[in-house]
């Protein structure tokens, strides 16, 4: 496979004389998962195509293409974004108290616009996915799956250290996140999404019992 090479952006304002400014393909890439992320909000999955989000993003579908093999690919590197308003595990252990951790790990820390960016995508995937199977699985194998084994290996460091005592990481991780984002579904009136404040009560009190159980402990006098 051949390295893909840097891409010219060609509504870059002009420097003068001399070659247009060149932008790295990361930079291009995050421009244009940006770019498509406002198009699939406006408009649904159906709607979106990657001429749009070329102008969108003020690039042309074939930079898009190079970077993008697909709508799918273009969705699932915006899972791969989102998935940082939903966990961010820690690259490195620290000695925080584990429900401090874990508050932030499940992202209870968002300032109101990133909450409103979360609940805005979370609401189309849920709208999105009961009808298109494939999606639905790009959506998990880049999303709640990524994130759970991110989680697992962060359980199994704490374990190793002797800070909780799980036997499998795995299931673990899952239970968690299962506790966790519990809230989140249907109801009558379509995707139900917790507030800020009770998503924030309820995943605090998962974390309490995630830790502690719900079994009173014997007194050690």
């Amino acid at each position: 496979m051949t390295k893909p090479r840097k891409v010219t952006v060609d509504e870059a304002p002009a420097r003068g004389r001399g070659r247009p400014k060149v932008v790295d393909d990361a930079t291009q890439r995050a421009r244009i998962v940006a770019a498509a992320r406002e198009v699939f909000l406006a408009g649904g999955y159906d709607a979106t195509t990657m001429d749009a989000v070329a102008h969108r993003a003020g690039v042309s579908k074939k930079t898009v293409y190079q970077l993008f093999e697909s709508k799918d690919a273009v969705f699932a590197a915006i899972i791969v974004a989102h998935r940082q308003l939903m966990l961010v595990v820690p690259a490195d252990d620290d000695d925080r108290p584990l429900e401090e951790a874990l508050a932030s790990i499940f992202r209870l820390d968002l300032d109101a616009e990133s909450e409103r960016d979360r609940s805005a995508l979370l609401r189309l995937i849920m709208l999105e996915m009961p009808l298109r199977p494939a999606l639905a699985r790009v959506v998990f194998r880049h999303g709640p799956e990524e994130s759970r084994a991110s989680l697992a290996r962060w359980l199994a460091a704490q374990a190793a250290r002797g800070r909780i005592a799980i036997g499998d990481p795995a299931q673990a991780a899952g239970l968690l996140m299962h506790m966790v984002f519990a809230p989140i579904g249907f109801d009558d009136n379509g995707p139900r999404l917790p507030a800020p404040d009770e998503r924030r009560a309820h995943a605090t009190a998962a974390f309490r019992i995630f830790l502690h159980g719900v079994v009173p402990q014997p007194s050690r006098e």
